[in-house]
């Protein structure tokens, strides 16, 4: 650059040469765009070469500014100053990466010509173009946009570089977004607390476009679980004997018994067609034989992939987001993974041959799978899967080209994740799974009963998920009554049917489930189903993306939900803890529309609107500052008239009753680096007594797993025979040996057991090894088999690394420790 200056000092500072920069999101994202633009000299914060510059912000280099800022008055929050709406809005460097914001400052300033290199996204336009726009850049603009980071896809996105134009609304929608997320969370959160907090960082009512509605939706279903009586049903469980075959079917009781929800719920009158029909022969009324077949899951879209590994390996949303987005920027290994869409180009069917060689090379145990859909590509082929009417901004998530895709570089998590996208991807060229379904119905005493038959023909996709082969069979209520897997006899009508077993079973309607992470996100995607309104729910059903929050956004959501303690996790479900709980009670009462799911997803269907084109953004922004003001004033109104409780609050009566039990002093609830607990407030006088938080209470003291005799140790150390307990260290909980710190001896915590050692599996101790070798000598397995230990996971090759050993593990390791030696 001292170069430069001394031309433009030599041609009195009127010499303008071109520059072309390419604004990129992140470090790593320059570094693999750099090599195939020429750029490979290392600058300061930039790579230079070939009349090119390639430079990076560290996601936003600057950020909305503070109430404040607008109004000096709120640096201390006072209701009557609000709502504070922006008439012109002020941007603010961040202090952390202010260094590489002068970079690329002075870079934009310099360029003739800028490539909007940032994510294909929403939010990646929103990163680029707001630093353009802080720096007054007037110049050409391009944008690349990158599906994946292989060399393949990489090379072809730089030389098809899309008019910046055609990408300007979605920086619009992104601003839409970013200020309506800082207008509600910050007017709404400063409102009610001012109005009805307690005070103290620990009262801060926090309060989110997003974030309250789905809150709301935990609540509800809370609400609704607590509120739920049960009523009971009844149910006949039979067995018919049709030719020599003992076959169990599902009572289909007539109409005139059923209630309004389809049960019977007169024990009487089950106890009469149970009596009328027991011993008794009747005959088959009806034998339907008919071909079925079932089509293959389109490829990954990112909330599908989220569900999906939630449900799979109980892996947290925000943990599949990260494995994919590693997959993708880290290892190559797969296509951008922010999208909502579950379809591919047709283009793309000519670009499976190389795809598939590379899954095959990075996963050896599909390679039989990549064989047969390769034969398949080869021939006519067209998937449903392969549509361009359905592609969105991107395309599905799928496995990229890449042949230096390398497995072992991989986490557990993003191993996982890479096989699911890999599986999904082959599932589309092995053709549909086609079975014989088989309904079979007995007429006996004038009842009638039903069984339904599902014996496979052709495996198609269904042969990726290793299913044993067979029938399955499926009674007529398969909710409530699903039978025992049988081969269903060949039977004809009219052949006799003897009941060998018809006895009342006594049934209870059960409660709505719990969300977990996964189906939480489903019903944010599809609010349409959690509307109860039958007006509002026509039209959300109506839209083609009902939802509130995005793909990309949904997972960070719920986490937030987490840790501002509205939410926790029981096992897999999600429950409301009573801070969560009493402030949704709150918003209802005093404003009931900041937790309308209806009314953020409308919010949401109108930035979609923005990035069509369709609305201009000083639409939206009017709309929702009318709205606020409305609601703001609603807020001031019941000021005073009630005060949200918190275990927080002092004067609380939840508060008062705490004592300590050692000391009896009162205690008060702490949030510490691992989460919330419970400490005495005799701290300073040396009493050191905590107890668990358990939903915002304090819960029983904990008690070490010891005893007090060798015949009574639940868990002894395998070093010194002491006891073991349980630890919560910093990375969660683990067994340490009591005789601590003569001995060291640590175990992972196994859902309260202690576990079995990484090293013993891994192979880093030898001592391990030899213990897991001992223990397995007589264990062998087949890779690609299911796990039949944890049943859900898949058998895969891995290597001891001490010693080189090969030996088979499930791809749910930690979560399953299924150890084996390779079947020969």
């Amino acid at each position: 650059m001292e170069a430069l200056d001394d031309v433009l000092r030599l041609f009195g500072g009127n010499f303008n040469p071109s520059m072309k920069l390419f604004l990129c999101e992140k470090p790593s994202q320059a570094k693999d765009i750099a090599p195939h633009v020429g750029a490979r000299s290392q600058g300061n914060g930039c790579i230079t070469g070939n009349g090119v510059t390639v430079t990076w912000a560290i996601g936003h280099l600057v950020e909305q500014a503070k109430p404040e800022h607008y109004n000096p008055e709120l640096k201390y929050w006072n209701l009557a100053h609000l709502p504070v709406i922006p008439e012109s809005w002020h941007m603010e460097v961040k202090d952390k990466t202010r260094s590489q914001y002068a970079v690329v400052s002075r870079l934009i300033r310099e360029a003739t010509e800028i490539v909007i290199a940032t994510d294909a996204d929403r939010e990646g336009e929103v990163i680029a173009r707001e630093l353009m726009q802080l720096n007054g850049y007037k110049g050409s603009v391009s944008r690349l946009w990158l599906s994946a980071f292989d060399d393949v896809s990489v090379k072809k996105a730089v030389g098809k570089l899309l008019p910046g134009a055609k990408t300007l609304p979605m920086y619009y929608s992104g601003m839409g977004r970013s200020r309506a997320d800082w207008l509600a969370g910050m007017n709404l959160t400063m409102a009610l607390t001012k109005a009805f907090g307690t005070g103290g960082k620990d009262g801060t009512l926090h309060c989110g476009r997003v974030q309250t509605p789905v809150l709301a939706l935990v609540v509800r279903r809370e609400r609704a679980i607590a509120n739920f009586v049960a009523k009971t049903h009844y149910q006949l469980g039979a067995g018919f004997r049709l030719t020599g075959v003992e076959v169990p079917m599902a009572w289909v009781p007539d109409q005139s018994v059923l209630d309004k929800d389809g049960h019977v719920a007169n024990r009487a009158q089950a106890d009469d067609a149970a009596k009328r029909v027991v011993g008794k022969t009747g005959s088959v009324s009806m034998v339907e034989t008919t071909p079925e077949r079932e089509k293959a899951p389109l490829p990954y879209s990112l909330g599908a992939l989220q569900r999906e590994a939630s449900a799979r390996f109980g892996m947290k949303l925000q943990a599949v987001l990260d494995a994919a987005q590693a997959l993708y920027e880290k290892h190559k290994a797969t296509t951008y993974p922010r999208t909502d869409c579950e379809y591919l180009p047709a283009s793309m069917i000519h670009e499976a041959p190389a795809t598939l060689e590379a899954v095959a090379k990075a996963i050896p145990e599909l390679q039989g799978f990549a064989k047969t859909a390769m034969q398949s590509v080869a021939g006519d082929f067209s998937g449903r899967a392969f549509n361009d009417k359905r592609i969105t901004a991107h395309h599905a998530i799928i496995p990229t080209q890449n042949p230096n895709v390398d497995v072992r570089a991989m986490s557990a998590a993003e191993r996982a994740v890479y096989e699911l996208i890999c599986r999904r991807y082959l599932a589309q060229f092995l053709g549909d799974f086609t079975y014989q379904k088989t309904v079979i119905e007995v007429t006996c005493e004038g009842e009638l009963f039903r069984v339904t038959g599902k014996t496979p023909l052709v495996a198609g996709w269904h042969a990726l998920n290793s299913q044993q082969a067979g029938s399955e069979t499926k009674t007529g209520n398969e909710k409530e009554d699903p039978a025992e897997a049988v081969n269903l006899p060949k039977v004809s009508r009219n052949d006799p049917a003897l009941n060998t077993r018809c006895e009342v079973q006594v049934r209870k309607t059960t409660p709505p489930k719990r969300y977990t992470e996964g189906t939480l996100q489903a019903a944010m995607e599809s609010i349409d189903k959690e509307i109860e309104d039958p007006r509002w729910k026509a039209v959300m059903k109506n839209k083609e993306k009902a939802g509130i929050g995005t793909d990309a956004t949904r997972s960070a959501i719920i986490e937030g939900l987490f840790k501002r303690d509205y939410i926790v996790a029981r096992k897999k479900e999600l429950v409301p803890t009573e801070k969560g709980v009493t402030l949704i009670g709150l918003i209802e009462e005093v404003s009931p529309e900041i937790a309308d799911p209806v009314l953020t997803a409308q919010w949401e269907d109108r930035l979609s609107q923005i990035e069509k084109g369709e609305i201009e953004l000083a639409q939206f922004e009017q709309s929702l500052g009318e709205w606020l003001r409305q609601v703001i004033e609603g807020i001031k109104d019941q000021a005073g008239n009630r005060r949200m409780p918190t275990l927080q609050d002092p004067h609380s009566k939840e508060a008062s009753v705490v004592e300590c039990p050692s000391c009896k002093k009162p205690m008060r609830r702490i949030k510490g680096s691992k989460g919330f607990f419970w400490g005495c407030t005799g701290f300073k006088e040396g009493c050191k007594s905590t107890l668990p938080d358990v939903d915002g209470k304090p819960g029983e003291a904990r008690k070490p797993a010891m005893a007090k005799s060798a015949d009574d140790v639940p868990y002894p150390c395998p070093q010194c025979q002491k006891p073991l307990r349980r630890v919560n260290g910093p990375k969660g909980p683990f067994w340490g040996c009591t005789g601590y710190p003569e001995c060291r001896h640590t175990q992972p915590d196994d859902n309260g057991k202690p576990g079995v050692r990484t090293d013993d599996v891994a192979g880093k101790a030898e001592r391990g090894a030899a213990s897991a070798a001992r223990s397995s000598a007589t264990r062998t397995a087949k890779t690609g088999d299911a796990c039949p230990d944890c049943k859900t996971g898949l058998l895969i090759n891995k290597t001891m690394k001490d010693s080189g050993k090969p030996f088979v593990g499930c791809n749910r390791f930690p979560a399953c420790r299924f150890f084996a030696w390779p079947k020969k």
